[in-house]
């Protein structure tokens, strides 16, 4: 059985009916509805499988998104590289306002993402607190849950503060739309309009083990970068996520990259150690991929490791860039996604790129041969050894090199 990731989603549209956002909802399977889970491991997984697996734009096109946090994760600073303009950070109506959240939502603001009140009523915590509401951009009024008087209590203590827009969510009939448009709101959520819909995609099965092992030697005084890199490169999840990740968030650093070690000098250490956390917490409890999947990511392991043995032995300075082709050969079966998408969603360098994309480079006679190994393919090695001034010999004990690294990882 493959290995699927799955994001919730349900339209906001404005008075005139026009798509204004989606509000994303953690989802584990195809059924439409909230798996019991807590909260803060939920919105992990949305952000994990819509920004560094599925793809933003596959799950709101241009259109802003609504994510629920929690306020343990607003204190992470889990945000730090999300665009504001495709994120409004909507806070869970259980978040107690004090001054460290004050603070935080000051930061939100500077940065310059919109901030939501999930599920609003208007308590006592709220009339004392006047600093939040400069802060706000929405208010969330659940129509099931209050009634008209609780609405208008809102609807008063609201107008003092005319940067606050009101979002009537959990509209199921006309008549709550009109009344809803009668008494200001802007924005409209509910079944009325549409119920959330299922986005799909393909995860790449992951190593668990490997992100304690990468996270205790990111914690250690003095981290090697080489080390780090070297690990995380022994997992395929862990590489495209890496890879994904930096292409995704706002980093404004030069888009090909050649190594996963260029990778975490150009974002750091402390952003590498933040991207794992970020991929732990979500990991956690949802188990490796099994099946298709996972025989797909167990060949493209060996297949990087050989395409980066045979690139050392032939006098390569970038072998590095030959392991990347090796990795990521199948990662268009594995997503099932064709490589016009892939390849704007990793920033790998031209060469690497233009391999995977089936382009005759320098690189592909050794992905050629890596694939005439994995086929058994007697007279393609021996045509392509030729090519490469390569004895079969030597392929052979590279290949049953790759094979053992390969096996040692799983």
């Amino acid at each position: 059985m493959d290995s699927n990731v799955f994001v919730g989603r349900q339209p906001i549209l404005d008075r005139n009916g026009n798509l204004f956002g989606y509000e994303l909802l953690y989802r584990n399977s195809e059924i439409n509805r909230f798996p019991d889970v807590n909260p803060q491991k939920a919105t992990i997984g949305v952000l994990v499988n819509t920004f560094l697996t599925i793809g933003v734009d596959r799950v709101s096109g241009a259109y802003p998104s609504f994510i629920n946090f929690t306020g343990e994760l607003l204190a992470q600073d889990l945000y730090d590289h999300l665009n504001p303009a495709r994120v409004i950070i909507e806070v869970l109506e259980d978040v107690e306002i004090t001054p460290v959240l004050l603070t935080r939502l000051r930061k939100l603001k500077n940065q310059g993402f919109r901030i939501a009140l999930d599920d609003f009523v208007l308590s006592k915590e709220y009339e004392v607190e006047k600093g939040l509401f400069p802060l706000v951009d929405f208010i969330k009024v659940d129509f099931i849950q209050s009634d008209r008087v609780e609405r208008g209590r809102i609807q008063n203590f609201i107008r003092i503060y005319p940067n606050v827009q009101l979002l009537a969510e959990k509209i199921e009939t006309e008549v709550e739309f009109e009344e809803a448009k009668q008494a200001g709101y802007s924005l409209f959520q509910g079944y009325f309009f549409a119920t959330p819909e299922i986005v799909k995609g393909a995860e790449v099965p992951s190593i668990e083990e490997h992100n304690f092992r990468i996270m205790d030697r990111l914690n250690a005084e003095l981290p090697s970068v080489r080390e780090v890199a070297g690990l995380i490169t022994q997992d395929m999840s862990l590489t495209y996520k890496l890879l994904r990740f930096i292409n995704t968030y706002a980093f404004g650093i030069p888009r090909k990259i050649t190594s996963i070690q260029q990778a975490i000098v150009l974002i750091g250490l402390q952003e590498t150690k933040k991207w794992l956390y970020i991929i732990t917490l979500h990991q956690l409890g949802i188990g490796d991929g099994k099946g298709r999947t996972k025989a797909l990511v167990d060949y493209s392991l060996i297949r990087a490791k050989l395409c980066e043995l045979l690139a050392k032995r032939l006098g390569h300075q970038n072998s590095d860039e030959f392991f990347l082709v090796g990795m990521f050969s199948m990662l268009n079966l594995i997503l099932h996604r064709d490589w016009e998408e892939i390849e704007h969603d990793i920033p790998l360098s031209d060469d690497v790129m233009h391999t995977l994309t089936g382009e005759s480079t320098k690189m592909m006679p050794y992905l050629q041969i890596v694939i005439a190994v994995e086929r058994l393919d007697l007279p393609r090695m021996k045509v392509l050894c030729k090519e490469l001034n390569l004895s079969l010999n030597e392929l052979s004990v590279y290949s049953q090199e790759a094979i053992r690294w390969g096996r040692q990882i799983d």
